[in-house]
């Protein structure tokens, strides 16, 4: 069946719809989370687990929003989402075997973040190694010793940390 001028400008119709609401929902995310992080952030030495927190929530979001769009996009043309969704079901299953260190390391770094057990410039010791705190990310945080060497130390390996720089109250 060939569609029909209608059918064309309905579908056009339908998916600048479906654009613009997800551009204005993208915006508004993006707008509350900043003044979310900037209202929160005011006057606290946390300001930057905030932003990285913040940051994760924008990412997820963002992605969230965009496959939304996506599969929108695809089931206005007419394309049927059912197999798609289930060989991405089969694929990511597969993926998530194949990366199960990286999902345990990402899943820790949320937690460390989230749990606030140290900040950038603390003195810790982790996995036998001590020394200054300079990066902290979802995957890995990046400390450096009284030599002046690096280690990045995967936070799934993360089992106990001596935060030295913590005064007692």
């Amino acid at each position: 069946m060939i569609p029909t001028l209608a059918d064309i400008d309905q579908k056009s119709v339908h998916l600048l719809i479906i654009f613009v609401v997800a551009i204005l929902f993208w915006l508004l995310v993006q707008i509350l989370n900043k003044s979310l992080v900037n209202a929160l952030a005011v006057g606290t030495p946390r300001g930057k687990r905030l932003r990285t927190l913040s940051q994760i929530i924008n990412n997820t979001l963002s992605s969230g929003i965009f496959v939304f769009v996506v599969l929108e996009a695809l089931s206005t043309l007419g394309v049927s989402l059912a197999p798609l969704l289930a060989s991405v079901s089969i694929a990511g299953l597969a993926i998530g075997f194949g990366a199960q260190t990286l999902v345990k390391d990402v899943i820790s770094g949320f937690f460390l973040l989230a749990e606030d057990q140290f900040d950038e410039g603390d003195e810790i010791e982790v996995s036998s190694k001590r020394g200054t705190v300079e990066k902290i990310s979802l995957r890995t945080v990046w400390l450096r010793d009284a030599d002046g060497a690096v280690h990045m130390i995967p936070n799934g390996s993360i089992v106990t940390v001596t935060n030295f720089s913590r005064k007692k109250k």
